[in-house]
């Protein structure tokens, strides 16, 4: 991340000698409100407003009430200092997934799912994604959340039952009588369609077999859409320009 500065005149206006004095401790304050704006509003509102594939996860977002998500923001002196690199146990931290939504256009993040398909061996292709639910709504039912994302409970389902780690169960087993395969899968393909699509399969019984998800050969790409130095030098810009003379006139009182 580059750095980026502002100069106290070129925001606020020229400054006499007595606010210039004050200007080191004014300017402190004013950072740590910097900070603070930028980590509970201004980071969620400008998500919100860019995310637009699908809807912005709290922990993507952040803001108030979101613990280790969204914008890292901390004030040191006359300095503010903002990342995204944060800590996601369990998941994918905000860094990592949308860096490749910058400027530009680059190959996306290759998901936690798609890297544990791999390491247990069952895909050899190089990406696995949700086979568009608004085809194959009853495939999904009761598994997409309020995000419109697949739930991570969902995915571990599918990992075990490919895995053959796992049995089925009892009767109340939500997926009892249900056999999971991947086409193909770099192991034995006996019992498998041939003329199915590259992905992962629901079949139950003697019924048609149901895509869950699909292979890619390649990694996809996607086109750049937002600019985190764009972000924290337009909305630090706006916000210090109403910061700024608050804490000036707050330090001469």
């Amino acid at each position: 991340m580059a750095t980026i500065e502002f100069d106290a005149e070129a925001l606020i206006g020229k400054l006499d000698a007595i606010r210039s004095s004050q200007l080191p401790y004014a300017g402190r304050r004013a950072m740590f409100q910097l900070a603070t704006k930028l980590r509970k509003e201004a980071w969620p509102a400008y998500a919100r407003r860019n995310f637009t594939s699908g809807i912005p996860v709290p922990f993507t977002t952040g803001g108030p009430g979101i613990r280790n998500g969204g914008l890292n923001a901390i004030a040191d002196g006359l300095t503010v200092n903002i990342n995204l690199n944060r800590d996601a146990p369990g998941g994918q931290d905000p860094a990592r997934y949308l860096a490749p939504s910058q400027r530009g256009t680059s190959q996306v993040y290759p998901t936690r799912f798609s890297r544990a398909l791999k390491a247990q061996g069952t895909m050899t292709s190089a990406y696995a994604y949700v086979w568009p639910v608004t085809e194959n709504k009853t495939a999904f039912a009761g598994e997409i959340n309020q995000y419109e994302n697949v739930k991570p409970s969902f995915y571990s389902t599918v990992l075990q039952r490919l895995s053959g780690k796992t049995t089925e169960g009892g009767k109340r087993t939500k997926y009892q009588g249900y056999r999971f395969f991947s086409v193909p899968d770099g192991r034995s393909s006996r019992g498998k369609p041939e003329h199915l699509k590259p992905g992962i399969y629901r079949v139950k019984a003697d019924g048609s077999p149901t895509m869950l998800f699909a292979y890619l050969k390649r990694m996809p790409t996607v086109s750049g859409s937002w600019s985190f130095e764009d972000f924290a030098r337009q909305e630090s810009e706006a916000l210090l320009k109403e910061i700024l003379p608050r804490t000036l006139e707050e330090a001469l009182r």
